[in-house]
């Protein structure tokens, strides 16, 4: 993400055996994903402190925008049926950086900085606006986002993707794992999205 340093890149194809996972994960998944989980929720606290404090500015556009209704009646009963469908849209979001390596975005310098945009601007889209949320309905928003540390964790396994896909390939196995460990993520995060909330 746009705050974690990217470490110095190694020759395409290789893996730094230091780096190296003796449990079957993708080398540097560790480091990548912790730098990018920081990196969007320094992201998100900060927006939310900003709104907070420009309080009489943002306040009120933030609550004109966002439109949130933060009652029990809004959230329909809970269902596996919804699970799926938020797990559905959540899935790509996080998993596309993906497929910047498969793409080739990696090979050149002008290739990797339009995909470092990239993978900045969707995740940015994701995490601000939860931000300002949070620093415009403060406390009250809390009970309705139970899911929030799994969802950015998938975002960052996203991220993270893309920071070690720019210094290395990844190979088609380590490109299953990172995927699964998306994908479990946000199944995880939408059940607890699902079930987890106030619901009528």
């Amino acid at each position: 993400m746009a705050a974690a340093e990217l470490k110095q890149p190694s020759l395409p194809g290789s893996v730094d055996p230091r780096r190296a996972s003796t449990e079957g994960l993708p080398a540097g998944l560790r480091g990548a994903c912790l730098d990018a989980y920081a990196a969007i929720w320094t992201a998100t606290l900060t927006a939310a402190f900003v709104v907070a404090v420009a309080w009489q500015i943002l306040a009120r556009p933030v609550h004109e925008l966002l439109g949130l209704r933060l009652t029990p009646i809004t959230n329909p009963p809970p269902d596996i049926e919804r699970v799926m469908a938020l797990a559905a849209h959540n899935v790509p979001i996080a998993a596309w950086p993906l497929l910047l390596g498969v793409m080739g975005a990696h090979r050149n310098p002008r290739a990797r900085r339009i995909a470092d945009c990239l993978v900045l601007a969707c995740m940015s889209g994701n995490v601000l606006p939860v931000g300002a949320a949070l620093g415009a309905y403060g406390a009250a928003l809390l009970p309705y986002i139970p899911q929030l540390p799994l969802e950015w964790a998938g975002l960052a396994l996203g991220a993270g993707s893309w920071m070690v896909q720019r210094r290395r390939v990844v190979t088609a196995r380590e490109g299953l794992v990172w995927f699964a460990l998306i994908a479990v993520a946000l199944v995880a995060a939408a059940t607890l999205e699902t079930f987890g909330v106030p619901h009528r």
